[in-house]
């Protein structure tokens, strides 16, 4: 093991320098990315108490160290455990993956709030429930609302439920209840006499719409 990294050392030089940006450039030693893995109770991460802080496999860290670092990390982790024996039940992350992402894009089309059609560049993905109070990272816990819709809802009494083939169901603050259905995919089916061989015929019957 010494042996190769001192060969990989001296095959791959030091990181080298952009003259321009003084960062270091793709390749060699600056290619290395060092990953650390931290597990902090979430009273310690709010500050409530200084304990359980620790790098995963290695060792205690003191609270403040466990802060910064977590206050920096790409991506969280929430690990639910049984209160009693410790054991680990169910391990959830609050951000959305890649191959989730790239599911509600083609699932939603465009904001969901009903009579919206934001496009997805200017949403964001919200959980029905909210994370905060429990809500899962779950396809069937997302959707895309624009900025003041995502907003609108996060900070007042609208509520949104779904079911698991995307259906959306709102309830305004006055107890008004409208669904929303997954936009549905235009289909090119051939003629069905065969009359202007090559030639497609496309519908599409939109959702209807409510104001939100």
């Amino acid at each position: 093991m010494g042996a190769d990294l001192c060969a990989d050392l001296l095959l791959t030089a030091a990181p080298t320098i952009d003259p321009t940006t003084e960062a270091t450039c793709p390749g060699g030693l600056g290619a290395i990315r060092a990953q650390i893995q931290i597990t902090v109770p979430v009273l310690t991460l709010l500050g409530h108490t200084d304990a359980g802080a620790a790098v995963a496999g290695r060792s205690p860290i003191d609270p403040e160290s466990a802060r910064h670092l977590a206050a920096h990390a790409p991506g969280w982790d929430r690990v639910l455990c049984d209160p009693v024996t410790g054991t680990v039940l169910e391990v959830d992350r609050y951000s959305p993956s890649a191959v989730q992402r790239r599911y509600l894009a083609a699932r939603d089309q465009h904001c969901r709030a009903p009579g919206c059609r934001a496009p997805l560049t200017r949403c964001q993905l919200d959980h029905n429930h909210e994370a905060q109070h429990g809500g899962a990272t779950t396809l069937t816990n997302l959707c895309h609302l624009c900025v003041r819709h995502h907003t609108l809802k996060t900070e007042t009494a609208w509520s949104v439920t779904q079911e698991p083939d995307g259906t959306l169901h709102f309830r305004s603050p006055l107890g008004q209840r409208v669904t929303e259905t997954p936009p549905p995919r235009i289909m090119f089916l051939p003629d069905s006499d065969g009359a202007g061989e090559g030639h497609t015929t496309g519908t599409s019957t939109p959702p209807d719409a409510a104001p939100f």
